[in-house]
């Protein structure tokens, strides 16, 4: 495979990845790295049984085009979750993919040129999966049997004629891809399970044609990340303000957002995951009632004691008793 710069610079892939792009690695890739005067590079890379998974990262310093040339045929979902991405593939001629949109895209001869605006951050997400996992979903798909019809016969082609929206629940399970912790047991089961359903909903998408998320992939991050600090945190009271200046929204989008995504309010989410420790707590039978009060949250016993029997329709002391 050879990378080139402005069609005549060649520079090879390295492990030592540069000063600025650390805060992008993310835990569980195989991480490489393309450094010079026009841009920083950044690709991860992720392997399930039928899925190969490339997430990358550009940070721009000169307008460039980027060439990418190999033996082997491209064959790709291409997401454009940050900046539009504009391609030429040969075969293909030019492509344009907006922010928050993707395609599928096949060409015989690996033969493609990327071309960059000075000064962005670019970030892309590759998904090649398995011709056969393709397959299985043919029948279902009208235009993804037709695709594949072209590639069985060696023809460039594209899934869409237009490229279509990444929806919240895509970006949803993106984050899910990129975030799952991988030293645990159950990592590569999950994760399998994740592109597969990722390959539903981009699939879906193409025939249904959903609206596109209002929200960035940044902000789709931020949702997610303030999510993960109040079920960390369940003890503490955030405030919204407090929460959307540690994750880098606004207040409004973050509230929004927050109920889009997850079916309830930053409050109503607390006090759910606080009624789920409780009930745990409650079950191993190790704490009281004022213990539990504390541990979950509450400064006051009698309002743990309303909470939970407004939630579950019985005392924190009877629950306690049965359990």
């Amino acid at each position: 495979m050879v990378f080139s710069f402005n069609e005549h610079e060649k520079f090879k892939s390295t492990r030592e990845i540069p000063a600025e792009l650390i805060r992008y690695v993310l835990p569980g890739s195989q991480a490489s790295a393309i450094a010079n005067e026009y841009l920083k590079l950044l690709l991860q890379e992720f392997y399930s049984a039928h899925c190969k998974v490339f997430y990358a990262v550009y940070l721009v310093d000169k307008k460039t085009s980027f060439r990418l040339r190999d033996e082997g045929p491209l064959f790709f979902f291409c997401l454009a979750l940050q900046h539009d991405r504009y391609l030429e593939i040969a075969g293909l001629g030019k492509v344009l993919i907006k922010e928050g949109q993707f395609n599928l895209i096949y060409a015989p001869l690996l033969d493609l040129v990327s071309a960059h605006e000075d000064g962005r951050e670019y970030i892309t997400l590759n998904l090649r999966y398995d011709l056969n996992v393709l397959q299985e979903w043919a029948p279902y798909f009208p235009k993804l049997a037709a695709f594949l019809e072209k590639v069985q016969a060696g023809k460039p082609a594209a899934l869409l004629s237009h490229p279509e929206w990444l929806t919240k629940e895509i970006q949803d399970i993106i984050y899910r891809i990129m975030h799952t912790p991988s030293n645990t047991t159950s990592y590569q089961p999950y994760f399998d399970l994740l592109l597969r359903t990722l390959l539903f909903h981009l699939l879906n998408q193409s025939v249904q044609r959903l609206p596109a998320s209002i929200y960035t992939h940044y902000e789709i991050d931020g949702i997610q990340a303030a999510r993960i600090m109040i079920k960390k945190n369940i003890r503490y009271h955030f405030v919204i303000r407090e929460i959307s200046q540690k994750v880098g929204m606004n207040e409004f989008k973050l509230k929004n957002g927050f109920r889009e995504l997850f079916g309830n309010g930053v409050y109503e989410y607390l006090r759910t995951e606080r009624m789920l420790e409780a009930r745990l707590l409650l079950s191993n039978g190790g704490k009281n009632v004022k213990e539990v009060a504390a541990l979950t949250g509450y400064k006051s016993v009698n309002s743990f004691i309303k909470a939970f029997k407004k939630k579950y329709g019985q005392t924190p002391g009877d629950y306690r008793k049965r359990a």
